[in-house]
């Protein structure tokens, strides 16, 4: 044992040896000092302890989670239609750009499609449209079989399926002159592209994007995606403020947004051509490009969204295409229902793959978590070898099995029912992905058993029992979502009152 002269601690708090008995006065009066200084700091952040959990009593967090797409800032804009409506008819005119780009980007994606070799390597679609540099130009598909039991009956795929012999497709439509000239004529639409995202980086304060505007080559004629980043200043957009039009500080953008409106007016016939072109429908089919799938499709609103007087409806601000990377804070504070004048913070989390590490885990807050169901026939833009419902059912299970979250609440969105709907009438058999099921190939026996599979994975990996809260939703539809978003609002403020033992 160490002798108690020897104790690091006992050595540094001795006095000197040959202390005087005024430098002893001295020192007792300095150590005073710092114990009433250090008592004060303690007390401070008692106060600050005790303030903020006042705050946090008076306010809801909830956290959005799910993968990219899955409709996580589409249930943002309804919830400020729903609880925040002043503001967000105050900012609907602010999203015309963004719709604009929309339709711009799903036209160029049908022009980069109508190459003269056609069997050249298929399109990467969710490249031209993703900032990820490490999205795989390889296409394949991998159905749901490692979470799914596939070892009963044969596999089978839907038409089409990539791999498919050409005897079973028929002949390949040839581009013509038509189509040629259609692409030369659509061709100032690359221009307005740039425009576009030049004016959004701007007024989303984001010099990234600019950078990678002025950047890009030419020859290849695309830009990456316009996103919203965890440090992205959100003005005009769901709470703040536009700014001017003055060129961006430290840039030489010329932001000639006004001359948009004219070139798409100019451009609006052969967008509604090449858009309706049987050929060109078939091409895309045959290349697996989903465009009426995807979020931001205005394909069937040419007309009307390239009028010079265009103001975006409610519809369309729901529908418009607002990628996230990271994560985005949105606090708003309720206009309407029994929460009037509450604070509600919600967090939206970028969900592709490599940002899923930075999702903040709060043990005050509460999730909402969006499981895209129409997505059972396709992959991940990420990584191609993945089924997107798979992943869904695997991101849903490591949700479930968070300690840190075994106090939160969590309602589960499944999500695109609508579109669900449409692939199941139109033919399309669940089962082909799916082979172990049996069901009914209609929209109540696919979510049945989409229900039972997800309520499954929570009862066998939750750490604390749960209620399974499931919602059937098309988030792009206001009116039942803001039914939906109202009972997730009164489960929320109930187990805030729980929380603080006052239920």
């Amino acid at each position: 044992m160490p002798k108690e002269d020897d104790d690091p601690l006992t050595l540094a708090i001795r006095p000197p040896k040959n202390e005087t008995p005024e430098q002893k006065v001295i020192r007792l009066q300095a150590e005073a000092d710092a114990l009433k200084q250090s008592q004060l700091i303690d007390l401070q952040l008692r106060a600050e302890r005790a303030q903020l959990k006042k705050e946090n009593e008076k306010t809801h967090k909830v956290l959005l989670l799910g993968q990219a797409e899955s409709g996580k800032t589409t249930v943002i804009k309804n919830f400020q239609l729903s609880f925040v409506p002043n503001a967000f008819r105050q900012q609907q005119k602010s999203w015309k750009a963004l719709v604009q780009l929309n339709l711009v980007r799903s036209i160029l994606v049908i022009c980069q499609a109508l190459t003269d070799d056609l069997n050249e390597q298929d399109l990467d679609i969710d490249n031209f449209l993703s900032l990820d540099p490490s999205v795989s130009p390889n296409y394949s598909v991998k159905r749901a079989e490692s979470l799914l039991d596939t070892s009963q009956g044969p596999k089978r795929s839907s038409y089409p399926y990539p791999g498919t012999p050409d005897s079973e497709l028929g002949p390949i439509p040839e581009i013509t002159n038509v189509h040629r000239a259609l692409k030369m004529r659509l061709s100032p639409l690359y221009h307005v592209q740039t425009v576009l995202v030049e004016y959004l980086a701007c007024q989303f304060d984001d010099p990234s994007l600019l950078a990678a505007v002025h950047q890009f080559k030419e020859e290849t004629e695309t830009l990456p995606d316009f996103v919203v980043r965890s440090n992205t200043s959100l003005n005009g957009f769901m709470g703040k403020s536009l700014r001017g039009r003055e060129s961006y500080e430290g840039t030489y953008v010329r932001l000639d947004i006004q001359e948009v409106d004219a070139v798409l007016m100019a451009c609006r016939q052969d967008m509604i051509t090449v858009w309706k072109d049987p050929v060109v429908r078939e091409i895309l089919h045959r290349r697996d490009i989903r465009l009426e799938e995807g979020p931001g499709t205005f394909l069937h609103e040419i007309n009307r969204i390239t009028e010079a007087d265009y103001t975006p409806s409610q519809e369309d601000v729901l529908r418009a295409r607002l990628r996230t990377v990271g994560v985005q804070e949105y606090s708003f504070h309720l206009e309407t229902g029994p929460d009037k004048g509450r604070e509600w913070r919600v967090f939206d989390c970028g969900g592709a793959r490599n940002q899923r590490h930075s999702w903040p885990f709060f043990d005050d807050c509460h999730l909402i978590f969006l499981a895209p169901i129409s997505c059972f026939d396709q992959v991940l833009a990420e990584d191609r070898r993945v089924n997107r419902l798979e992943d869904s059912l695997q991101l849903w299970k490591a949700v479930c099995s968070s300690k840190l979250l075994q106090k939160s609440e969590i309602i589960l969105f499944l999500n695109k029912c609508d579109i669900l709907q449409a692939k199941l009438t139109s033919g399309i058999k669940f089962s082909d992905w799916v082979p172990n099921f049996d069901g009914q190939n209609s929209l109540d026996g696919v979510t049945k058993y989409l229900k039972g599979k997800f309520r499954a994975i929570q009862k066998a990996h939750s750490p604390v029992s749960r209620v399974f809260y499931c919602h059937l939703t098309a988030v792009t539809d206001a009116r039942s979502t803001s039914k939906i978003l109202s009972s997730v609002q009164e489960l929320v403020a109930r187990a805030q009152l729980q929380n603080v033992s006052l239920l």
